[in-house]
């Protein structure tokens, strides 16, 4: 009996194998799969069992005469039962009863029902069939043949069903032909078993078929899901909107994005027209042409790509980037659009932004160099065949660097917004004004006008950029140099104009700053002489063409030297000697006068220190220097190294230190007293002279400029203003020294006058630092010169000139 066990496991899986013929599986789709299984069944189960009573009728019709009769009857009862079971399965599916999945019990209860019906069936044949007459037999293998092809069929979907149903004829068919007295029974058995088998293979590959169609119907679902989620995830959390218009440009879907976008509630977004939404946004010179270009690719249902276009919503206006293709029809007819719409509001921004700055002055909202250009040749492009005119005018901030070095570069960007809303207030309508770099400036006055009508408009400009500006607590007052140029007919090119306004800039500023000048030919020379100048100056310390000379000062009352001034000669191989009026103005504005501020002093008190302790050195000190933090350390540092005592050290300083007054320079100036350092005021009386400077600070010294001692023996008015300013030095317990004396009357009248000292050609020209200590030995054998006296020189009116002090 060892089989039996082998026998029991083939058993185990055949039965297996028949279980799971047919069946889609475990799967997440397994369930719908069942039940689209039986759907397919059930669209044909109402014809199947119509067809299953009718052949059922017939064969009780036929066989009505056949004993027993109840047989038939209950034979014919069940048929109807089972058909009418099927018949409700059909009902439930067909009023929507039936769950959209199946389980495998409903695929094995499918199966029963068709064994159970192949059952019924079968018995008719073994029956009925050895019976019955030839007519009859044929009857029942007709109907037998036909019931197994349209089981088959109908079965297709659910494999073991019409496998069972199939088998079950069809070996109920084989077995009553084999067991039939007939002479062909081999025959008609083997076709049936053929038959049987081509509808089996048929149910088979009509399975298959179903499955792989319900896969790729599957797989098309679950695609469009994801499509879904993703278009969902897309338009909840993406800045692109997805949109769709039909042929009347209407939206067929809005989603919160798209609403968002227009501001509007979806409800009036879907009854408008999305062109229409177009139009209405503000129409700028910028957008006009994109605006068209997208009328014209729907107006000729041509796709567009990346069109950026504004739309104003919600009082805001942003810009979305636009792609989008036609939709056709079957018969090519345009039935709408489809695309995608990108917020590029921040890009455009951006852009807008990078264009900004490619054309106008971060800072001060001014054009920039490039733009200014662009206006001016603008200006001077001809008009109705008649050449342009214009006028250039550059400006520049005198001593801005000392400023922004002084108080910071904050403070000087302020005080250059300040600078440029005063002059866009200044100008007249139509002019041009723009930044080029730094605290240059430049402007255009379009039209032709006169040198007077330029140089008023000029003047005023002046006036309005000196205004008193407070910075962070100080008060400044900026001056200004601007150079003009004219064009005019042949003459109007925009480089030779602006090269023409740069020379007279230069000239303004050599002419002593806070001027301004028209431009000369000749200035193209002092330009290239500047330009040199500057370029050799930055070698000259190194190549020991600078020195230092000493012009002594001469006490009036005890008639001795009581000072020298020291003073910066340059003498350059092939240039010459160069003045310090030429040079110094060079220096301060390249920055070199520091490093030449700092050898003069240093060489200034090496010679001071060799001299007799009752006498001193004193020594010009620029506004630059000044103004400059480190000088306070600088100097003490030089007194160090010098042996120094800083009382024998006298620091002259001009008008133009005070003209922009800040916190920090009076800071130095008290710092530089207290060290025991002399300050002197030079060329007082001259420039912008204030009483509140000598207000300000306690000068030990008044210098009276040279230029009112050349006069003082030819003009009334300058004998006036020396006595004043002499009398006023007393009462403020300070110091006078008059320069530039050549003559023996003008000592006499200033020693009348109360001068304290004096210094000038008259006593000695300036001497090399060798020879000073020679000239100290000589004065002493020198003596007063005698009274001079004339009409010129007689007393003066005991009350003293009106002299007005300028602020």
């Amino acid at each position: 009996m060892g089989w039996l066990p082998h026998a029991r496991a083939s058993a185990r899986r055949l039965w297996a194998a028949w279980i799971s013929w047919g069946h889609p599986g475990d799967g997440p789709q397994a369930g719908a799969f069942r039940a689209r299984q039986l759907q397919a069944v059930l669209r044909l189960t109402p014809l199947a069992m119509l067809a299953n009573l009718m052949n059922s009728a017939l064969i009780c019709v036929v066989f009505r005469d056949r004993e027993p009769a109840w047989m038939l009857g209950l034979w014919f009862a069940l048929v109807a039962v089972v058909v009418s079971y099927g018949l409700r399965a059909w009902l439930r599916w067909k009023r929507r009863l039936m769950r959209p999945t199946a389980s495998a019990r409903a695929i094995q209860r499918a199966t029963s029902h068709a064994t159970l019906l192949a059952s019924l069936w079968a018995a008719m044949p073994i029956v009925l069939f050895h019976a019955a007459m030839a007519e009859q037999q044929l009857l029942i293998g007709m109907v037998m043949t036909g019931m197994i092809c349209a089981g088959g069929f109908a079965l297709s979907t659910v494999p073991r069903a019409a496998a069972a149903y199939v088998t079950i004829l069809g070996g109920a068919s084989a077995w009553v032909l084999l067991g039939a007295n007939l002479s062909l029974a081999i025959a008609f058995t083997v076709l049936l078993v053929i038959y049987c088998g081509i509808v089996l293979s048929s149910v088979w590959m009509t399975y298959q078929d179903f499955m792989a169609g319900l896969r790729a119907e599957a797989s098309a679902e679950h695609q469009s899901q994801v499509v879904g989620l993703l278009l969902r995830d897309f338009e909840e959390h993406a800045s692109d909107v997805l949109w769709e218009v039909d042929a009347q440009g209407r939206f067929c879907h809005i989603s919160t994005r798209l609403v968002a976008a227009f501001g509007m509630p979806a409800q009036r977004l879907a009854a408008v027209s999305a062109l229409a939404l177009v139009a209405r946004t503000r129409r700028q010179q910028d957008t006009a042409q994109v605006i068209r270009q997208l009328y014209k690719s729907v107006g000729q249902h041509l796709p567009f790509r990346d069109l950026v276009i504004p739309l104003d919503a919600l009082g805001n206006r942003r810009w979305w980037s636009l792609s989008a293709k036609p939709l056709f029809d079957a018969a090519g007819r345009c039935v709408g659009w489809r695309g995608v719409a990108a917020d590029v509001t921040e890009t455009q921004r951006a852009t807008e932004q990078l264009t900004y700055l490619a054309h106008f002055d971060a800072l001060t909202g001014l054009m920039n160099r490039h733009r200014f250009r662009a206006r001016v040749a603008e200006l001077l492009e001809p008009r109705d065949g008649h050449m342009a005119s214009c006028a250039v005018l550059l400006l520049d901030l005198d001593h801005f660097k000392t400023i922004n070095d002084t108080l910071g570069h904050a403070a000087g960007d302020t005080l250059l917004q300040e600078m440029a809303r005063r002059l866009c207030a200044a100008m007249p309508p139509g002019a041009a004004v723009a930044r080029l770099g730094g605290d240059e400036f430049a402007l255009a006055l379009p039209g032709e006008a006169g040198e007077e009508s330029i140089a008023q408009i000029t003047r005023d400009l002046q006036l309005a950029l000196h205004a008193p500006c407070d910075l962070q607590g100080a008060t400044v007052s900026v001056r200004s140099s601007i150079g003009i140029a004219i064009a005019t007919g042949a003459t109007a090119q925009i480089d030779a104009l602006l090269n023409h306004a740069d020379l007279a800039l230069y000239a303004a500023k050599s002419d002593g700053r806070g001027k301004f000048c028209f431009f000369a030919a000749r200035m193209a020379a002092q330009t290239r002489r500047r330009i040199s100048i500057e370029s050799q100056l930055r070698g000259a310390l190194a190549r020991g063409e600078i020195s230092v000379v000493f012009e002594p000062q001469v006490d009036l009352l005890r008639w001795r030297v009581t000072c020298f001034e020291a003073l910066l000669r340059w003498n350059h191989p092939e240039l010459g000697t160069i003045p310090p009026l030429e040079f110094i103005p060079v220096a301060e504005d390249s920055g070199l006068i520091l490093e030449i501020g700092d050898w003069v002093m240093r060489e200034a008190c090496r010679h001071a220190a060799q001299w007799p302790e009752s006498v001193y050195v004193t020594v010009n000190v620029s506004a630059v220097q000044v103004m400059n933090d480190g000088l306070v350390e600088r100097l003490r540092a030089i007194l160090r190294e010098t042996g120094l005592a800083p009382g024998r050290l006298e620091l002259e300083i001009t008008e133009s230190t005070f003209l922009s007054e800040t916190r920090s320079t009076l800071t130095v100036l008290h710092a530089l007293h207290r060290m025991g350092v002399r300050i002197a005021l030079d060329d007082f009386g001259t420039g912008y002279s204030s009483l509140a400077y000598l207000r300000s600070f306690p000068f030990n010294t008044l210098k009276i400029d040279a230029a009112f001692v050349r006069e003082l023996m030819t003009r009334k008015d300058a004998r006036a203003i020396v006595k004043t300013i002499i009398a006023l030095a007393a009462t403020l317990r300070m110091d006078t020294v008059a320069e530039g004396v050549e003559e023996p009357a003008q000592v006499n009248v200033l020693e009348r006058y109360g001068c304290k000292a004096i210094q000038g050609h008259y006593m000695a020209r300036p001497l090399s630092g060798a020879l000073v200590a020679e000239f100290l030995d000589d004065w002493s054998q020198r003596s007063h010169p005698e009274p001079y006296f004339d009409a010129l020189t007689e007393p003066m009116p005991l009350e003293a000139p009106r002299v007005e002090f300028s602020h």
